[in-house]
């Protein structure tokens, strides 16, 4: 009796066990089935495509004239009067009227005796630059002297007026300025001549063997004939085939290239970048 007793309650909770393993099966089985339904229902997502980054083109500081090979723009402000890249002209006055750079290199041996010190002097960080043409002129037969280098305020106000009332206003500003617009002042500038002085400061100095070894071959030293025949228009000055201006190597030799004369280069160069 007790035997019977004891298998009829191990039937009975195996029986349980059955019962309870699958009832979770089924409520597993069900709740599979619900989540994959409501996966299905559910709309699919949309993949966002990533930004497109804008290309960033890098800053240049490249000054590109027309017909030249581009150059590196010089550092600084080219307004200052003391830059070599510094425009003046009839609409670009120096903004120190009195201007005078900090140091001059007097040029004895290549220059008119009869002038004073400073007119025979140019700004001394150019000197070096200005002797390497003279010698390599010399070396083709061209002995060359300056006519004219710096020019004061005072000076320069002399010249003018003096021209002024020679020649009348009028014409006086076809080839000189006024005190504070001229080149000269800066130190940069030289009024070129060959020792025997033929054709001085006359438009004939460009048919000589000298002036035309001048008109191609100074932007090899960084100077510029400053206001080339045809372009009066443009620089307000006549042709002057002895003034020569130094820019440095780059910048002459872009304007070399180009046919540019500074003034038409001005806007290339002040251009942001």
């Amino acid at each position: 009796m007790r035997i019977r007793k004891s298998t009829n309650h191990l039937a009975l909770f195996i029986a349980i066990v059955v019962v309870f393993v699958i009832t979770i099966g089924v409520i597993a089985l069900i709740s599979h089935q619900f989540s994959s339904e409501k996966s299905k229902k559910k709309a699919p997502e949309v993949a966002q495509e990533a930004p497109v980054q804008k290309a960033v083109e890098p800053a240049t500081n490249k000054l590109e004239l027309p017909g030249a090979i581009p150059i590196e723009k010089m550092t600084g402000d080219y307004t200052a009067d003391d830059h070599i890249w510094r425009l003046v002209n009839k609409s670009h006055p120096l903004t120190n009227s009195n201007y005078r750079p900090a140091e001059l290199t007097l040029f004895a041996e290549h220059s008119r005796t009869d002038k004073s010190n400073d007119e025979r002097s140019i700004r001394s960080d150019i000197a070096p630059y200005a002797e390497q043409l003279f010698a390599d002129a010399k070396k083709e037969g061209f002995d060359l002297i300056i006519g004219s280098g710096f020019r004061s305020r005072d000076l320069q106000n002399l010249y003018y007026t003096n021209y002024s009332n020679t020649y009348g206003q009028e014409a006086a500003d076809t080839f000189s300025t006024k005190p504070g617009y001229s080149e000269h002042q800066t130190g940069l500038v030289m009024d070129l001549s060959t020792r025997d002085m033929k054709c001085y400061l006359e438009e004939c100095f460009g048919d000589t063997p000298a002036g035309k070894w001048l008109a191609t071959h100074a932007h090899v030293y960084g100077f510029i004939l400053r206001y080339p025949k045809d372009k009066n228009g443009i620089t307000d000055f006549i042709y002057e085939p002895w003034h020569f201006r130094f820019v440095g190597k780059n910048l002459a030799t872009a304007l070399y290239e180009s046919g540019l004369t500074l003034d038409e280069a001005w806007p290339y160069m002040t251009k942001e970048s």
